[in-house]
């Protein structure tokens, strides 16, 4: 509806002044919008009191908690990724094989956890087990996310990227 409106880094809807000044303009609550940090934001916001007017709603990086966000069951914003996915690595292979998948599994999970990643790795890990519990199919896999192997372990896909020498980084491009 308003052209000023963006995406901050967490993909959330953002305004600016811009757009609340059009918003009062056009008789329009600020209710459910959330603003870019800025002065003139602030000074509004110190102002409405004495206005008695409603202040509008500041995000940042520190009140966004992304796993929180997601409508999965607590015991699944509390699973320990690292063990889950660890537990994963099968157990049939050799132990050369063995300790190779447990190497890749450390390398991917510190990139996932750089990237601020777990959050959806605990909402992949409750996606597919809904679904085999539901008996749902899925693809085998696709795009750059075989490369990888977390994913392959977790059931996302169905190509072992250690066993094909996928390269993690063609995915975390």
């Amino acid at each position: 509806m308003y052209n000023n409106t963006m995406l901050d880094k967490f993909k959330r809807h953002m305004t600016d002044e811009t757009v609340g000044i059009e918003m009062l303009y056009n008789n329009k609550s600020f209710a459910n919008t959330e603003f870019v940090e800025s002065a003139d934001i602030k000074l509004y916001n110190e102002n409405c009191a004495e206005f008695d007017i409603e202040e509008v709603q500041i995000l940042t990086e520190i009140d966004f908690d992304r796993i929180n966000t997601y409508l999965i069951p607590q015991h699944y914003k509390d699973i320990d990724v690292d063990d889950y996915v660890k537990q994963l690595v099968p157990l049939t292979t050799t132990l050369d094989t063995k300790s190779v998948g447990l190497a890749r599994v450390d390398m991917e999970l510190a990139e996932y956890r750089s990237r601020n990643l777990y959050p959806v790795l605990k909402v992949l890990i409750y996606i597919i087990e809904t679904m085999r519990k539901n008996n749902l199919v899925w693809g085998i896999g696709r795009g750059s996310s075989i490369a990888s192997y977390v994913l392959y372990l977790l059931g996302v896909h169905k190509v072992n990227s250690i066993k094909y020498n996928l390269d993690i980084n063609e995915f975390l491009k």
